[in-house]
């Protein structure tokens, strides 16, 4: 009996070591796996495909280029439940003197579990391993010579300390210079991106401020057509001179098809436009006027699921409500963590298959919790129905006097009240709300009372002791949540009329 007791209490700590020891490995294994993906990145080499097929830019720039193919990517145990976009490349614009302020946080949210990436900038970097190219260094010579957009691109390359302190906006010229330098980067991204990548399926092109809702984009580009037969080129549609163009900061796709198309088939394109972008606004102008000419497609309307917006900017009402959304723009480097949490927790709470995100569940994390009846320094972006203060024409903008209801109530021969006085306080813009069904929100400021038919946060205004000048903001609580609450529930996903 003793010899028993004696073998059953030898075999119980055999198996309690046993059992130690396969935690404890686990748990090593978790540890370095988060280590992997919250330590040193794996360095991106330049100019390899994510097929295998090595690739190279003409001429002495691609002789001292690594070729070897990058090292897989390890990703930590927060991208297990990511979608597989292996067959999406995105491609991130950003300037040099913003590259540092932008790029990290992007590395570790939106790109952190993509399978693979490119980085263009107007200046060859590197960040946190991560290889940024030089979008400009194909530009003509002639072009670049004694050119002042191309000043700080020049002044860059001498600088001896940070970038940022390098590219101070020095210039006389109204618009900002990496405004100025970055009308000629997008044909060469795409260029560029073409001999570097030539055999993803998509190809989705950003800004290093804009949002990717990865989950939404993968579901909404299964239900498209064969991209490597079908030229797409998907954008939120913006127009000069009934010219569309498809707008970058909000992002952009192009197929397989559209990128062989242009990229493929027609050697050293980029540079027939680099004269004509001197003579353009924008790059992404200058990247449709491309692709028109060269293999004759337009812009695909994708609005409002490729948005310019972000969640505090976003006009909340029927056309957006049960539209999911793809991408946001604007987006600060701590919106973007904000946001990124929000998805993680979002998917986490909700079965499988994961739903999609919409506009409607954006407005319920961000900005119900946040809605006052009043904000004082603060403006809402009212801005669908103005009232303009008659005697102080001098104060306002073209566009705020297109949309001035005064000036048109004065042909009429009766002005009801609310209406007439609607620009001589705040209290006056509330009662003109009040008294218009379909308005949700108003904002007073400098005399002009504005309201909207959809709702939206806002941002802060500068505060001022002129009550005059004061921004002042308010919303029609019970409407809004009468209507949210009447529209909480949204049937299949409403797409974008792409196919």
């Amino acid at each position: 009996m003793a010899i028993l007791r004696y073998s059953q209490g030898k075999f119980v700590l055999v198996v309690v070591c046993f059992l130690s020891l396969l935690i404890t490995s686990k748990r090593l294994t978790e540890w370095s796996l988060r280590s992997s993906s919250l330590g040193v990145p794996s360095i991106r080499r330049p100019y390899s495909t994510s097929h295998g097929n090595s690739s190279s830019f003409d001429g002495d720039a691609a002789e001292s280029i690594d070729l070897a193919l990058p090292p897989a990517r390890i990703h930590g145990l927060s991208c297990d439940s990511f979608p597989d976009a292996s067959n999406i490349l995105v491609v991130v614009k950003t300037g040099a003197s913003e590259s540092y302020a932008k790029i990290p946080t992007q590395l570790v949210t939106v790109l952190n579990c993509v399978p693979d990436f490119l980085i263009f900038s107007d200046m060859e970097q590197d960040i946190a391993g991560y290889h940024v190219y030089d979008s400009l260094d194909t530009v003509l010579p002639q072009v670049k010579l004694q050119n002042p957009d191309f000043d700080l691109y020049n002044r860059q390359k001498k600088c001896v300390v940070d970038q940022q302190s390098c590219s101070v906006d020095i210039s006389d010229s109204e618009k900002p210079e990496g405004w100025m330098l970055d009308r000629y980067k997008n044909v060469h991204i795409l260029e560029k991106t073409y001999k570097l990548r030539p055999n993803h399926d998509w190809y989705l092109f950003i800004d290093a401020d804009t949002y990717v809702l990865w989950n939404n984009l993968v579901e909404w580009l299964s239900r498209l057509e064969d991209p490597s037969t079908k030229k797409h080129y998907i954008g939120s549609v913006s127009l000069i001179d009934d010219f569309s163009f498809a707008h970058g900061g909000s992002g952009y796709i192009l197929s397989q098809a559209t990128m062989q198309g242009f990229a493929a088939n027609n050697s050293g394109i980029a540079n027939h436009y680099d004269q004509t972008a001197r003579e353009l606004c924008c790059g992404d102008y200058v990247l449709a006027l491309a692709l028109n000419d060269t293999i004759g497609i337009g812009v695909e309307q994708a609005w409002p699921t490729i948005n310019g917006e972000k969640p505090y900017t976003i006009p909340y009402g029927s056309r957006e409500w049960c539209h999911p959304i793809v991408t946001m723009h604007h987006m600060d480097p701590e919106e973007i963590s904000s946001f990124w949490k929000f998805e993680k927790r979002f998917y986490k709470s909700h079965e499988s298959p994961r739903p999609v995100i919409r506009f409607k569940d954006i407005y319920e994390e961000f900005v119900k919790p946040k809605l006052l009846p009043e904000r004082y320094d603060w403006d809402n972006l009212s801005e669908d129905v103005l009232y303009l203060d008659p005697n102080h024409p001098e104060r306002y903008t073209q566009k705020q006097k297109d949309k001035d209801r005064t000036k048109k109530l004065m042909k009429q021969y009766h002005i009801p009240a609310v209406e007439r006085d609607a620009y001589k306080s705040f209290k006056h813009c509330s009662l003109l709300c009040s008294s218009v069904r379909s308005c949700l929100q108003f904002s007073y400021h400098n005399g002009a009372c504005a309201y909207n038919k959809s709702f939206r946060f806002g941002k802060p205004a500068k505060k001022t002791d002129k009550m005059e000048e004061r921004w002042m903001s308010g919303w029609e609580y019970k409407r809004i949540y009468d209507w949210t609450d009447e529209h909480r529930s949204c049937k299949e996903p409403i797409w974008p009329n792409i196919r």
